[in-house]
């Protein structure tokens, strides 16, 4: 999914606040799906979410969809060793962290909350925002989990370059 230079220089703009976060970069170090880190998972997310946003004219507000998008994982620990709790928990562990380490306003972390539905059958989206993250979220992970588990996904290897 190409941006153009006009979105990508609004998106860059969206995620600078928060993108350099020494908790939002420690996500590099956890593997998310894959061969993918959690970081480079959540900032496909985030863009993923932009540009459904955008492109087809949703309303969301485009912080609150970039934050959430880029925070909604924000769990710092190895989900491996946890497994079957992991999709039950790291919602709010995430929320959690997102207030810690960036003051997260109540919209961005209802985001995070809900971002596993329908895993998380009583916390349902209620905002646009939550929506799209929730949407955006679905359809990375299951690229990151089915199409490219060895090789690579483009998404994320210009999430990569982005990082670097």
């Amino acid at each position: 999914m190409h941006l153009t230079p006009e979105e990508q220089s609004r998106f860059d703009a969206l995620l600078e606040p928060i993108v350099e976060n020494d908790a939002v970069q420690s996500m590099k170090t956890f593997v998310q799906h894959g061969s993918v880190s959690t970081f480079d998972h959540c900032l496909t997310v985030a863009q993923t979410a932009f540009v459904l946003n955008s492109r087809l004219h949703l309303g969301g507000d485009e912080c609150i969809v970039v934050h959430g998008g880029m925070l909604h994982d924000l769990f710092l620990y190895d989900w491996h060793d946890s497994h079957w709790t992991h999709s039950y928990k790291h919602a709010e562990y995430a929320r959690r962290n997102a207030v810690t380490h960036l003051n997260a306003d109540v919209r961005v972390q209802a985001v995070i909350r809900t971002h596993m539905w329908p895993i998380g059958i009583t916390h349902v989206p209620v905002s646009r925002e939550a929506w799209i993250v929730c949407m955006a979220d679905k359809m990375v992970s299951a690229h990151e989990t089915v199409l490219q588990r060895a090789g690579g996904s483009p998404f994320a290897k210009r999430a990569e370059s982005r990082a670097h």
